[in-house]
């Protein structure tokens, strides 16, 4: 069996690790959060890749993890200065091909218009090849990437396609500017070519490549060197650029109708899998797929199935996105000037759940949510669906396991679909996945913790004595068989703490640099060193939580190392901590904070 996609192929998979089979050769340096290994803890210091500052540094320790997996991983304190001259590591810069520039785009012969665009992603690159942050790319075909996601970006504003003027408009909305970091010197034209655009795009590239490695700071020299250079290219080219006609059309030549929903789905795999906008999307896909791959109790058939599935739910629900919004988010949000395109903006995806069969006509399947009951009937498209495999259906005595679309005026059955008779295993798994999808446990753990708490939403323990008496005492819980209470492994205490979201969360890793007057741990001196890890790593506490203390300024000693005082640093996360979390938390508050 043959599954395939435009620039996704997978075939008859044998091997576990097959990078080849998912993703373009050329896009294989992209990093994910899960392959770097977070650590509880971190350590501060100023270094440069020539240029670049590195505002704070997660301390690598993957191999101890594997020689020492009974330790705990901590951090030790760096401090690391390289000199301020161009070494670049790369041998030979390789030019780039229109073969390169059509995997960002969703036709596949160029013109005399792609051609012209090679032919600027070819000055940018030489123009970031000799710069001062070039070592920071690790690798030449990570510049060549930039370099065309540079070119696709110009192209997007001279064709007015939408997609960067869409970012800048829901980043002033959610944030209050434009664009996070940069204070606006003059006019800003969101129509435009923008230098701050290209200081920005240049951070968020070299970020990700650091991600669970190192924090960069936005307003590092290098970075804003290098984007001025690129500016002043661009700037010369603006007036005479030509639009990409081919781009408009795709994307806007007509209006779409109720019964186009897969050529929204070409329009939404383009843009969540190729559009220069989202750069972290494949390699999510990827680590998803090698997941797959590595769990020997899935059969290589099994995992084509599953590979499948999981791409097509991660083009709708996945938040790797600027702003952790969903690629159908964003579409709804391009398409907003657009009258004809007024169904992206009412496009709903449903998570994976149980369904059960009502009744059926020539058109519809009729079915309601097990675990949701309140909500109704769903009229599923027949159009949309493999009948062949559910042909054993009864209406009454079957479900259906599936993830639903809305689009126009009905539910569009995507990815895996499984049909099982309803009976007593299939009603033991709709109340377990009920419980999960309704976060049942969770919001009875916080209301018994504001209970036990006195309404607050911390509490400072300084020993495994203490968080005992609160969890078994105060809150009235149990332990189950074999099940210990977690024991404090440090002179600073343990936090405990609570959220609708999340249930109960323990915390015993840099307790000393929350601020508050229920802490007697809190050191000043710790806090400034590493403070700012709740905010940009993901793996030492919950977003929701992270929110939280920043909310009840209990991180007021959190900055970036800077080129500048410290205070300009702590004053520069205060302005954009928001958008920060939201970044490397791959959340927003919008969606998941209450």
């Amino acid at each position: 069996m043959v599954l395939q996609f435009r620039h996704f192929f997978f075939h008859g998979i044998k091997e576990k690790k097959c990078y080849s089979l998912i993703i373009p050769p050329w896009r294989k340096y992209h990093s994910t959060t899960e392959e770097k290994s977070f650590h509880h803890g971190g350590t501060i210091f100023s270094t440069r890749w020539n240029d670049l500052i590195v505002a704070y540094k997660y301390t690598n320790r993957k191999e101890e993890k594997q020689e020492n997996s009974h330790k705990k991983h901590i951090f030790t304190l760096e401090m690391k200065h390289i000199k301020n001259t161009h070494q670049t590591h790369f041998r030979v810069m390789k030019k780039i091909y229109p073969q390169k520039w059509l995997e960002l785009h969703p036709y596949k012969q160029t013109n005399s218009v792609d051609q012209y665009y090679v032919g600027i992603a070819n000055e940018i690159h030489k123009r970031l090849y000799s710069s001062t942050i070039a070592d920071a790319f690790e690798e030449e075909e990570n510049i060549r990437y930039t370099s065309l996601c540079l070119a696709a970006w110009f192209e997007d504003v001279i064709s007015q396609t939408g997609i960067w003027q869409a970012f800048t408009a829901e980043c002033r909305k959610r944030y209050g500017a434009y664009l996070p970091f940069y204070p606006i010197k003059g006019d800003y034209f969101p129509d435009e070519i923008n230098l701050e655009d290209i200081r920005f795009l240049l951070w968020h590239h070299i970020q990700y490549l650091c991600r669970g490695i190192s924090a960069i700071n936005p307003e590092n020299p290098g970075i804003e060197q290098t984007a001025q250079e690129i500016y002043g290219l661009l700037a010369e080219e603006y007036e005479t650029a030509p639009e990409n006609e081919r781009m408009q059309e795709f994307l806007y030549h007509s209006a779409m109708g109720e019964e186009d929903f897969f050529r929204y789905r070409e329009i939404l795999d383009w843009f969540h899998y190729q559009c220069y906008f989202n750069i972290e999307n494949v390699a999510q896909c990827r680590d998803e797929a090698e997941r797959l791959l590595d769990d020997e109790k899935i059969t290589p058939e099994m995992a084509e199935t599953l590979i499948y599935a999981t791409r097509t739910s991660l083009t709708f629900k996945g938040r790797r996105n600027l702003l952790s919004l969903t690629s159908p988010e964003w579409l709804a949000l391009i398409g907003n000037a657009h009258p004809e395109h007024q169904l992206w903006g009412k496009v709903k995806a449903r998570e994976n759940s149980c369904y059960l069969l009502e009744k059926e006509d020539d058109e519809f399947l009729y079915v309601k949510d097990l675990c949701s009951e309140d909500e109704g009937e769903f009229k599923i498209t027949k159009k949309s669906l493999n009948l062949s495999a559910i042909r054993s259906r009864e209406a009454g005595k079957s479900t259906l396991i599936c993830e639903l679309i809305y689009f126009g005026n009905a539910w569009w059955q995507c990815g895996m679909l499984l049909e099982n008779k309803y009976d007593q295993k299939m009603a033991e798994y709709v109340d377990d996945l009920t419980k999960q999808k309704e976060k049942t446990n969770e919001k009875a753990t916080f209301h018994d913790f504001i209970k036990a708490s006195g309404g607050k939403s911390f509490v400072f323990c300084q020993s495994q004595e203490e968080i005992s008496d609160f969890l078994l005492n105060k809150m009235g819980y149990g332990l189950k068989e074999d099940l210990d209470i977690p024991r404090i492994h440090t002179e600073t205490g343990a936090m405990l703490m609570a959220n609708p979201h999340t249930g109960l969360h323990i915390q015993f890793k840099l307790c000393e640099c929350i601020k508050s007057p229920d802490n007697p741990n809190y050191n000043k001196e710790e806090a400034e060193k590493n403070a700012i890890m709740f905010i940009v790593n993901p793996d030492i506490i919950p977003y929701q939580l992270s929110c939280i203390l920043q909310d009840e300024g209990m991180l007021p000693d959190a900055y970036l190392n800077s080129l500048q005082r410290k205070e300009y640093g702590q004053e520069f996360i205060r302005k954009n901590a928001h958008f920060l979390t939201d970044y490397f938390h791959y959340r927003c508050r919008e969606k998941d904070f209450d």
